[in-house]
């Protein structure tokens, strides 16, 4: 998946893009930790009962510009719906509560 100017996470009807007045630091201050590339990335693990785990990936581009956004099994290689499993209030909660958080931080900007 490449990186993009705006971006969704599947299954969800919200679209996201980088705030213009974010900064490194913001998104360091925000759980962002750099890679070797110079991009940013944001993993959090969401607790379900889903067996094989589910991580959130944000992933900004070091130009501050374009992202990536995807929800992952634990091993990070199968893209996952969380919409389309069962049982996943808790985890639908927990996505919109963090990019609520990142919107209120002026890390994103929802479209």
């Amino acid at each position: 998946m490449a990186f993009t100017k705006q971006a969704t996470l599947k299954g969800f009807n919200r679209t996201f893009e980088i705030n213009p007045a974010c900064k490194p630091y913001t998104l360091r201050d925000n759980g962002f930790t750099e890679s070797t590339g110079g991009n940013f990335q944001y993993k959090r693990p969401l607790d379900s009962h889903h067996r094989d785990g589910l991580v959130l990936k944000v992933l900004v581009n070091k130009d501050l510009k374009t992202l990536k956004i995807s929800t992952v099994n634990n091993k990070g290689l199968t893209a996952v719906d969380v919409t389309k499993l069962a049982h996943n209030e808790m985890v639908v909660e927990k996505i919109n509560f963090i990019f609520d958080g990142f919107v209120e931080r002026n890390v994103l900007t929802e479209v």
